[in-house]
């Protein structure tokens, strides 16, 4: 019998060839990162799936604000320039969350089409009840709309939207997609737990993103589809104002709600066409126009302009504190060039091509600026602190600082740049 003593101080040599060497390394070491790109690409192929006869809006190129910080747009145009021009367009289906850019799109009496369409709310009641309460204080209990004021990280919720496209290869007239009016999509960062989490944000920090989930619900379902999904009709609080609203709440991930922050119940309401709010204030009555001008889930008006000279201005003030202020933040519908800074304050009617839009009032600021429309992280103070210090110029809200003008249309039209 032969043995053989290994001590401490023998390694036996290992030959290797390259070949197999290589192959080692790559099966250690680049295999799995390969994988992990491939289950990552994957996932979100599959969640991207178009849906069948529809066509996604939004611009295919690079957006027209990618250099809205360069100092041309600091003072406005030329002087004496009238060369004014709609730099960029902005559509949020989703009330507080981020918004689509357009090359074009389509104004109505509401505003922008498809523009604050759906809003996300959560249950309050000004007491606690229980499933023992009387019906008279359950009733209390009111759907009631949030924004990014109270969750500043809807800014991260993203939003597609898919419409009707006969021209598609796939287009059917009785498809589902087709007869919702389109698609919603909705995708906000998520990691799943266990391995399938871990795998899913190691390969989308490879690719240089982060784990998502996304879920979709019907852009406009007619009754029947509607009360085959489950969806309900009720009221839907958002400011002084009670709307009936779909309620599709059926749809949302129980995932959205934490990662929002919402500790009530939450839900997603949809404007129900015909129902939409009217408004007075400012705007022009139906005697000027026609008919009152309305409102679907927008604050206060149909569109919000911002000169992005003005905007500059006040990135300018604070850059110590945000280097790069982005005039996003404001949330217009519509953002131009070619005026001077603030020169919007006084308009009361302006031309865009060859249709004319009634500027009801200035845009009075609440605290939503403060939100980094990228990051969804809220700045402690600016730029209200700021805007607060010399832009409170309206003499019907002198507690509030201004920035923009709320706008309202004279007619439908299409609008496009």
């Amino acid at each position: 019998m032969v043995s053989a003593n290994l001590g401490l101080g023998f390694i036996p040599r290992l030959q290797l060839s390259n070949s197999a060497a290589l192959t080692i390394i790559f099966t250690t070491c680049i295999g799995p990162i390969v994988a992990l790109l491939a289950f990552e690409l994957l996932s979100r192929n599959s969640k991207r799936f178009a849906p069948k006869g529809c066509r996604k809006l939004g611009l295919r190129v690079k957006s027209r604000l990618a250099d809205q910080f360069d100092s041309k747009y600091d003072d406005g145009g030329p002087p004496d320039s009238h060369e004014w021009k709609v730099k960029s367009l902005w559509i949020y289906p989703v009330k507080s969350c981020k918004g689509i850019e357009l090359n074009r799109g389509s104004v109505l009496k509401t505003g922008m089409q498809y523009d604050r369409q759906f809003s996300f709310a959560q249950l309050k009641s000004p007491f606690p009840v229980s499933k023992e309460s009387p019906e008279s204080e359950m009733a209390a209990h009111q759907w009631e709309f949030i924004t990014q004021r109270q969750f500043p990280l809807l800014a991260r919720v993203k939003t597609e939207l898919w419409v009707p496209d006969s021209s598609s290869k796939n287009y059917s007239a009785k498809a589902f997609e087709v007869l919702s009016g389109g698609i919603l999509i909705i995708t906000f960062p998520y990691a799943k737990d266990g391995w399938r989490g871990f795998l899913s944000g190691l390969g989308a920090a490879l690719i240089g993103g982060e784990p998502e989930m996304s879920f979709r619900i019907p852009l406009n379902p007619p009754p029947d589809i509607a009360t085959q999904k489950g969806y309900t009709v009720e009221t839907m609080k958002i400011w002084k104002d009670s709307p009936v609203g779909l309620n599709m709440s059926v749809d949302l991930p129980a995932e959205l709600k934490y990662f929002l922050g919402v500790r009530n119940p939450l839900a997603l309401f949809r404007v129900i066409l015909g129902k939409e709010r009217e408004i007075f204030r400012c705007a022009p009555r139906k005697e000027e126009l026609g008919w009152q001008p309305v409102i679907g889930f927008a604050d206060t008006y149909a569109l919000h302009i911002i000169n992005l000279a003005s905007a500059r201005d006040v990135g300018k003030m604070i850059v110590g504190e945000i280097p790069r202020f982005s005039a996003l933040r404001f949330r217009p519908n519509i953002i131009i060039t070619g005026p001077k800074r603030y020169d919007e304050d006084s308009w009361k009617k302006i031309r865009i091509g060859s249709y004319q839009y009634h500027v009801s009032c200035r845009a009075t600021r609440c605290k939503l600026p403060n939100v980094d429309q990228e990051s969804g992280v809220k700045h402690t103070s600016e730029p209200d602190r700021t805007l607060r210090s010399f832009r409170c110029i309206d003499e019907g809200a002198r507690m509030n600082a201004c920035m923009g003008m709320q706008m309202v249309p004279y007619a439908e039209r299409k609008l496009a740049i």
